[in-house]
């Protein structure tokens, strides 16, 4: 089920288009139902930003996509300490809101490249304490660069120029990177390539 959090009938129009015919959508108007709501990890929860206000927001149990007007780093980055996995710009086009809400029921971190990319490079590598090693030795020549790359915050246009293919290429790659080793997106493949670094220092 998709539970929109917003008062905008246009965007409530869009979650419903969202989840076609085979899935309910359900409507909340008002943050102080949201503790109440009875939500689980098959459900996604889309907030309206311009509706209810970020410091108002509960901590969120289940899948949610966060929209705002204006896109903001440190807001992506206190919206993700609330459990909030998904984010973007309320007017983003159907078939990007699409693709955040299906990263965000795999388990994945979905936001404007450039958010990313700033969230790459604020990590600092920390000593791994029971952490699985990655496979690197599964990737190719090629991957390994790639992989290499998004530990550095580079976007996929970035990485193509770097590199010289094209950016459906890097997106191949990404792919296989991802598969090879079971990082659910750029933003765990980061984090895991920073801890892999630190400890071969």
């Amino acid at each position: 089920m998709i539970i929109i959090c917003t008062r905008d009938t246009a965007l409530v129009e869009t979650c419903r288009q969202l989840a076609g015919n085979r899935e309910k959508t359900g409507r909340l108007a008002e943050v102080g139902q949201l503790p109440q709501l009875d939500a689980s990890a098959k459900d996604l929860l889309i907030i309206d930003l311009k509706t209810i206000q970020e410091a108002d927001l509960p901590a969120i149990a289940c899948p949610a996509v966060a929209l705002a007007e204006v896109p903001d780093f440190k807001q992506a980055m206190r919206l993700q300490g609330r459990g909030v996995r998904g984010y973007g710009n309320r007017h983003m086009l159907f078939e990007n809101l699409k693709q955040a809400v299906t990263a965000v029921r795999a388990g994945q971190v979905w936001m404007p490249p450039a958010i990313i990319n700033q969230m790459i490079n604020s990590i600092s590598p920390t000593e791994p304490e029971s952490e699985q090693p990655l496979p690197l030795e599964l990737l190719s020549k090629r991957e390994r660069e790639v992989a290499d790359l998004v530990a550095q915050g580079l976007s996929n246009q970035e990485m193509a120029d770097k590199l010289y293919i094209s950016v459906r290429t890097v997106k191949a790659h990404l792919t296989s990177i991802f598969s090879k080793t079971g990082c659910r997106d750029r933003l765990e493949l980061a984090v895991k390539m920073k801890n892999y670094h630190l400890v071969q220092v």
